[in-house]
């Protein structure tokens, strides 16, 4: 056999494993596609505010999507970035993320949003606001622990605060972020209160008085001052002495005691 045949029968051979590839290959790709999801794996990130979402929420509302099991659809047809949309709208969904992975198990990562702020508007209605100011619903399936706020607070109309809403709702955004933010303050305050002359007055869970805190100026160290004010009369004088509590002015604590019945 001269050289020249050798060549084009290595030639040869070399081509019918590349097509031999190729054909495996595109079989392979066909029935990747043609596939179904053998389950369907659901993580939920609370950030310690469970409750809110459950399994069985995320289950309907990939169910709602698709209108049939996720397991009777094939992979190719999945759409998964309009599902990972339909879920973003969801209004405890702070973020979502879906892929499916070799074994063809469809994951869901869900992250819910973070209430920090139950509000009950001047006209009675009743909604959470998360650290970015979305709205987030009531709803009788779930609540979060978090400060009630009260008083002159206007509505809000869509799903978060828009551009003049989150200036007017900054303050108290920023009064409940300093309250999360201090142990003492957060196992304190039950209520904020929001009354015609735009002051805010706080009210603790236990004891009558009211802190009279006016704006949320240097808030910080008011809520400081707060702290020092229970730590050196309310162990020594007890509970409900004081009706008010004045923190309203630079470097000052006013605590007016209740009137003594004669």
């Amino acid at each position: 056999m001269n050289t020249k045949l050798k060549g084009l029968i290595l030639i040869s051979v070399n081509l019918l494993i590349l097509l031999g590839i190729g054909i495996f290959w595109m079989h392979a790709v066909k029935n990747k596609r043609i596939e179904k999801p053998k389950d369907l794996i659901i993580r939920l990130e609370t950030f310690g505010q469970g409750g809110l979402i459950e399994m069985a929420d995320v289950k309907k509302w990939v169910f709602d999507f698709y209108n049939k099991d996720v397991r009777r659809i094939s992979i190719y047809a999945l759409k998964l970035d309009q599902l990972e949309n339909y879920l973003l709208k969801q209004s405890l969904v702070r973020k979502a993320e879906i892929f499916v992975d070799p074994k063809n198990k469809l994951h869901i990562y869900i992250e819910q949003r973070k209430p920090i702020v139950r509000v009950v508007d001047v006209q009675g209605s009743q909604f959470y606001l998360d650290e970015m100011g979305y709205k987030i619903p009531v709803s009788p399936k779930y609540g979060a622990r978090v400060p009630v706020a009260t008083g002159l607070w206007q509505p809000v109309s869509g799903n978060r605060l828009d551009e003049k809403n989150k200036i007017y709702y900054g303050s108290l955004i920023k009064l409940v972020n300093a309250i999360g933010a201090d142990s003492f303050a957060h196992a304190l305050i039950e209520q904020i209160d929001l009354d015609s002359n735009g002051d805010l007055t706080l009210i603790p869970k236990i004891g009558q008085e009211k802190i009279l805190l006016g704006g949320t100026e240097g808030v910080e160290d008011k809520l400081n001052r707060l702290k020092l004010f229970y730590q050196e009369n309310m162990g020594r004088q007890g509970w409900n002495v004081y009706e008010t509590i004045n923190l309203k002015f630079k470097g000052q604590i006013i605590g007016k005691k209740e009137k003594q019945e004669s």
